[in-house]
């Protein structure tokens, strides 16, 4: 997909979407990368980025918290981030909804 397209489902700019993606893939080529087996593979609607108020990180990380039921360390690993940055994106999160 372009990022026009992507842009489009997620209601973001174009520009957002860019740097966004150039940063992750920065970020990845850093890192070791991790393979995942076919059954880890987790599915993330589209739909969750859809709400403004909330940054990226933080709608992945109360989808895969709340409906999938998954546990700060799973996420952090899934993610390739530390556990302590799950926990505060979700609480982030959680604060926002709750005002």
């Amino acid at each position: 997909m372009t990022y026009h397209e992507i842009a489009l489902l997620v209601g973001r700019n174009d520009k957002t979407i860019w740097t966004c993606y150039s940063r992750a893939r920065k970020k990845r080529s850093e890192k070791e990368k991790i393979a995942l087996s076919f059954e880890d593979v987790i599915e993330i609607p589209i739909d969750i980025f859809k709400n403004r108020t909330l940054a990226p990180l933080e709608s992945i990380t109360s989808y895969l918290k709340d409906n999938k039921g998954l546990s700060f360390h799973e996420i952090a690993v899934l993610l390739n981030r530390d556990d302590r940055t799950i926990w505060t994106c979700h609480n982030r999160a959680k604060k926002k909804f709750a005002s």
